[in-house]
This record gives C-alpha cells, structure tokens and sequence, in this order.
C-alpha cells in the first residue's frame, strides 16, 4: 500500500483530504505544520507528499527544499496561493502544483497519475 505524506495547518482539509486518499485505498499520514512534516517524512516510508505552503513553524517551501535534498518523492503542492509558485521548480525536481479549490478532482487525479494508484 502507498504512503501519502498531507501537511497542512486547516484541520478540515487535512481530514477530508485523508477520507478521500484512503477511498483510494492510500496509507495516510498527516501533519500540522513543516516541522511534523519533516519528522513524519523520516519515520515512514512516503510515496508522495501533499504540501501547504503557509503554515506556522516551519513553512512549505522550506520543507519542498529539503525533501528535495533528501529525496525524489514526488509532491504536489497544494496552496490558496498560486502566485507563491514562481521558483519552487528550483527546490526540487519533482514537484507539482494545484490550486486549493472545493473541487477535488484535479488534485486526486494527479495523485493517481503520479504514483500509479
């Protein structure tokens, strides 16, 4: 079973965003903010990581530039702030990017595209 690492702050996207990857039969970790997010990623083994940008502690680009030193798991980043995009390219090789929307398609269809669900 695939491991999807979901960071953010909002404890509503995180819930429903796990609800709907275990729907799709993932193993689910979440975490609050990038300091979780870099512990979580070292104690599990993480197919894909699901990432807010603006979070307390430790914030999302920061937790993008070192998984991305670390690792080449793919992550989607996942933020209201589609501006906030510009140069993330550069942290790591093998990230994505979705606007936060209610609609949820975009998002699980280019889960399923990135690790083969």
């Amino acid at each position: 079973m695939k491991t999807v690492l979901v960071v953010d702050d909002d404890p509503s996207i995180r819930l429903l965003l796990r609800d709907e990857l275990c729907d799709l039969k993932l193993n689910v970790v979440t975490a609050v903010d990038g300091e979780e997010a870099l512990i979580s990623f070292e104690e599990n083994d993480i197919d894909l990581i699901i990432l807010d940008l603006k979070m307390p502690k430790v914030e999302g680009d920061e937790v993008l530039k070192i998984v991305g030193q670390k690792s080449n798991v793919p992550v989607i980043v996942y933020s209201a702030n589609i501006e906030s995009y510009d140069g993330l390219d550069k942290l790591h090789k093998n990230v994505y990017y979705v606007e936060k929307s209610s609609n949820l398609d975009d998002l699980l269809c280019l889960v399923k595209n990135t690790i083969n669900v």
